[in-house]
């Protein structure tokens, strides 16, 4: 990362006032957004990078107000920016919420959903920015909905004085050298060029030499410039700390850090002899001496397994003793040796500590996480378990593993445990998935809806409760976080476990499915997955755990969600959420669905008269005409064949569906049952 220096960010105050006779206008305040920095990434000509943007705004931002930055046109701004490109924060470190991102050209609008305070410093990062291909100067404008354009100018291409280095280095002193260990830190004494002192307001860059040593946020009091506490501290980033001068420091030609063991900054969890810590500050970075960390992995506690084989599941249990006594609350994380080990969801259920279920369980790769419950007992000796319903399983070959376990920040390391036996491996049986099915049972946007997928034949088996088809989903779906087990079935049977990751849905089959044998998937709307709420055709993908590569993926069509949808032999319709009977189900005759006429008036809104003999329907200036019993209707008075004659049912004719939907402009989807109609 390319540290930020920061200038002042105080707004100036400007008090004018006029005499006009006897009387004196009162000083007014005129508000000034403040472009404190703008830097990249990577500053080099032609290179994709990010913008770190830090202005100071004199006038409330309110949801709904936007942040532009307007980047010259020498500048490439990707057109397709999304909200997860660009993050804002205040100058306590806090994500402000963002409503959307919009870009037109090279100017990118930033648009805040919460409330902002005046005299508030913002750092806003932008993704996805292309430098211009000439070497130069500059100048990015940046303004609010409420304060006018500022500009700064930033080096392209060129080396400049926000790249300077000082080549002495600074020491460094930690509480501990252990590898992963807790430690406070102190940087410096650091002197300062010869044009340079500390100034209140200003920002203290540390760059930190690995991501994984700083906690989500520090307090300031933990923090001390030149022994005086901060004026603020945020982690801007997973490697960077930024720290605002405080008062007592203004003037200072030095820079001293300390950062005390309540910090909750950790070494390096690698052992090594290089580290090296930057301080940034006013243009200037500074390097420190090469710091070393200590390997401080020693294997201390067994890992059991139920089953050893190579690609098992299994469950774990893992018997620590403490260098120091946890209780209740406590923050625990388990590092399997793969992520293909690990699902992407586990129960509380499922794992325990000292015979005591669990709470707050991740999932993140190969790492799960959780703390011990508020009543645990105080304990140096833990037994953590894994049972076989957190579906864990062994790593696919055989050979020697270890596990690593993070207690309260402290890290354990396992006795190596052996996977053994043979994997035996196949090789996939070709099949033809050509006329493989994805459907919905609702294709309104945002509608809740079911999911099924027809696999002709698998080419590859799945074991039952190890191996899983995946269905992939658009990013645009809404998926649960948790899906129960029974709201998905296989070939008729609820599934074992089903998965969420991501847009992702994995079904954890509960009984073993052989090659060449088809597979039908049906995923309930009581799942809670919703359709997209942008109409338009999305791609849905079909994986297994066993073969290679995407199985099958086909288009589903989403609609508006003013779109109808009701499904054959069911006497009702819906829209827009709310179910309404019909006069009559609907039904098929030689492949045509056939409607009462009143669905045309009550789904559609047409104009719809009708007897025990005849219908009459009406939209736009299109007049249909149909008589019970007879194969022939009018259209604008002009006779039309139909392919089936007209019935009644329960009193009410029913007609040709797609004969009256092609005729006034509507468009039919089918699936399994399930029929939507739309314009």
């Amino acid at each position: 990362m390319v540290n930020k220096s920061a200038k002042t960010g105080l707004s100036a105050l400007l008090a004018v006032t006029v005499l006009t006779g006897p009387f004196a206008a009162v000083p007014q305040t005129v508000h000034a957004l403040t472009v404190e920095d703008v830097s990249a990434d990577d500053p080099d000509t032609d290179e994709e990078t990010e913008y770190t943007i830090e202005i100071e705004i004199d006038k409330d931002l309110k949801a709904g107000d936007e942040i532009i930055v307007k980047f010259p046109s020498d500048y490439k701004v990707y057109k397709s920016l999304k909200r997860s490109d660009v993050s804002l924060e205040d100058d306590r470190g806090r994500s402000i919420d963002i409503k959307s991102v919009s870009v037109s050209k090279t100017t990118v609008k930033v648009k805040v959903d919460e409330r902002v305070k005046a005299d508030t410093t913002l750092t806003l990062t932008i993704d996805k920015i292309t430098n211009p291909k000439s070497k130069g100067d500059y100048t990015i404008k940046v303004e609010t909905s409420n304060e006018s354009s500022k500009s700064y100018k930033v080096s392209v291409g060129k080396s400049s004085s926000s790249n300077k280095t000082s080549s002495k280095s600074f020491e460094v002193s930690q509480s501990s050298q252990d590898a992963g260990a807790s430690t406070s830190l102190t940087l410096g004494k650091i002197s300062l060029s010869k044009s340079d002192k500390l100034k209140k307001g200003k920002y203290i860059y540390v760059d930190f030499p690995a991501k994984d040593m700083l906690p989500k946020s520090i307090d300031k009091s933990d923090v001390k410039v030149n022994s005086y506490k901060a004026q603020n501290v945020s982690v801007t980033d997973s490697d960077t700390v930024r720290i605002e001068v405080p008062s007592g420091a203004d003037g200072d030609n030095y820079i001293k850090l300390e950062f005390a063991t309540s910090a909750d900054i950790q070494n390096p969890s690698e052992a090594g002899t290089s580290y090296v810590y930057k301080v940034s500050y006013n243009n200037r970075t500074y390097e420190s001496e090469k710091v070393e960390i200590k390997d401080s992995k020693k294997a201390s506690f067994d890992v059991a397994l139920s089953d050893k084989a190579p690609g098992a599941r299994s469950s774990y249990r893992m018997d620590l003793n403490l260098s120091a006594k946890v209780s209740g609350g406590t923050d625990i994380t388990v590092e399997f040796p793969s992520v293909d080990m690990v699902p992407p969801f586990i129960s509380e259920s499922a794992i325990k500590v000292n015979g005591e279920q669990v709470t707050n369980v991740g999932v993140s790769g190969g790492k799960v996480s959780f703390r011990t419950p508020s009543r645990f007992s105080s304990s140096s000796k833990l037994s953590i378990e894994f049972g076989l319903d957190a579906f864990v399983t062994n790593p696919k070959t055989a050979g020697s593993y270890e596990l690593v376990v993070t207690v309260d920040k402290k890290k354990y390391w396992s006795k190596p445990f052996d996977i053994t036996g043979m994997a035996v491996p196949a090789a996939p049986v070709a099949v033809d998935n050509s006329t493989a099915t994805v459907g919905l049972t609702k294709t309104a946007a945002q509608a809740v809806t079911g999911l099924q997928v027809g696999i002709k034949a698998l080419g590859m088996p799945l074991e039952k409760n190890k191996g899983f088809v995946e269905i992939v989903l658009p990013l645009e779906f809404r998926v649960p976080a948790y899906i129960q087990p029974n709201s998905v079935t296989v070939n008729g049977v609820a599934a074992a476990y089903v998965g969420v990751r991501g847009k992702n849905v994995l079904v954890y089959p509960a009984q073993d499915l052989p090659v060449n044998v088809p597979v039908q998937i049906n995923v309930l709307e009581s799942a809670g997955i919703a359709a997209p709420a942008a109409p338009g055709t999305y791609s849905i993908g079909v994986y297994t755990s066993e073969q290679q590569g995407v199985l099958f993926s086909r288009p589903v069509t989403i609609v508006s969600p003013n779109a109808v949808s009701f499904k054959a032999n069911v006497a009702s319709f819906t829209k827009q959420g709310k179910t309404q009977a019909l006069a009559a189900a609907p039904f098929t005759v030689n492949g045509h669905t056939l409607m009462p006429a009143s669905f045309f008036r009550d789904a559609l809104g047409m104009s719809v008269t009708w007897t025990k003999s005849s219908a009459r329907i009406v939209s736009g200036g299109t007049t249909i005409q149909f008589t019970v019993g007879s194969k022939t209707a009018t259209v604008n008075g002009k006779a039309v064949t139909l392919p089936v004659a007209v019935q009644a049912r329960n009193n009410m004719p029913v007609v040709p569906l797609r004969f009256v939907a092609e005729r006034t402009q509507y468009k039919i989807t089918y699936y399994n049952g399930n029929y939507t109609v739309y314009k």
